[in-house]
């Protein structure tokens, strides 16, 4: 892995300097993962940095008093990972704010906490907002997360999934993924200009013919490298087999468990 990122937090719509930069690493949930760095922790971000990834993914779910914050158990369940036998949506800020990952000194960071260091660090971010639905409380908790986005001046370098109420309150800050429709629509050969959007899926869901089409139609491509879309006990070597093959034909990046993180060893020592 690289250890430092040359040329600052990444501007998405710049493509030659996107190209310049490949392949950029998003570090699934939330930063690089070990015993003493939860996953979506502050100290999983930091990490991440020193290990000089681009981007961080960060899940993010409503407090109780409709504050983001950054958790990813099934339903915000904090009992696994915080030994807690209550859900993030049943707290408030304080509360969770006070609530520590089991084993750890660290606490439950609220994503303001989170896209301040991210800021600090030159990190991009990839926003999974798991607590959405067609309420008020989603239009309100959306325009939250925007506004905390302006704030700390990452405008360019988020990824955002693409719900229907990401797309309205996010439009000035985040960049969305392509349809399906335009996706088929661009692998058949059809003359779209998809400029200022962005692919993501599973590698196995990627060919080489569809990376390539989109790419010429302006789309950025991010392939996801995790370990629970592979084999439990043998997983490496289709993850190594998956991240050659597109390294070579010049993606635009891979969303990646930091286990696999060795297997890009200097590439970016340049970039």
């Amino acid at each position: 892995m690289k250890t430092s990122k040359a040329g600052g937090l990444i501007d998405l719509g710049d493509r030659e300097r996107v190209q310049e930069r490949h392949p950029l690493l998003i570090a699934h949930r939330g930063g690089v993962i070990t015993p003493t760095t939860p996953e979506n922790s502050l100290a999983a971000i930091r990490l991440a940095a020193d290990r000089g990834y681009d981007m961080v993914e960060l899940d993010i779910r409503r407090a109780k008093d409709g504050e983001p914050v950054m958790f990813h158990d099934w339903e915000g369940n904090l009992l696994t990972s915080c030994g807690v036998r209550v859900a993030v949506r049943d707290l408030t800020r304080d509360e969770i704010s006070a609530t520590r990952y089991v084993g750890t000194d660290e606490p439950i960071a609220m994503l303001e906490q989170g896209l301040a260091l991210c800021r600090s660090l030159e990190l991009g971010v990839m926003l999974d907002i798991k607590s959405l639905g067609d309420t008020q409380d989603s239009e309100t908790f959306l325009k939250t997360i925007g506004r905390l986005l302006r704030e700390h001046d990452l405008s360019g370098a988020v990824l955002a999934w693409g719900h229907p109420l990401e797309r309205r309150h996010l439009a000035d800050t985040a960049m969305f993924p392509v349809s399906d429709e335009d996706t088929h629509q661009a692998i058949g050969g059809r003359p779209v200009s998809l400029d200022g959007q962005y692919w993501f899926g599973p590698a196995q869901h990627l060919s080489v013919t569809a990376l390539q089409a989109l790419q010429r139609r302006g789309v950025l491509v991010f392939a996801a490298i995790n370990t629970f879309l592979y084999p439990v006990r043998a997983h490496v070597e289709p993850a190594r087999h998956d991240i050659e093959r597109f390294l070579d034909v010049g993606i635009d990046g891979f969303q990646i468990d930091s286990v696999y993180e060795d297997f890009f060893g200097t590439l970016h020592a340049g970039g």
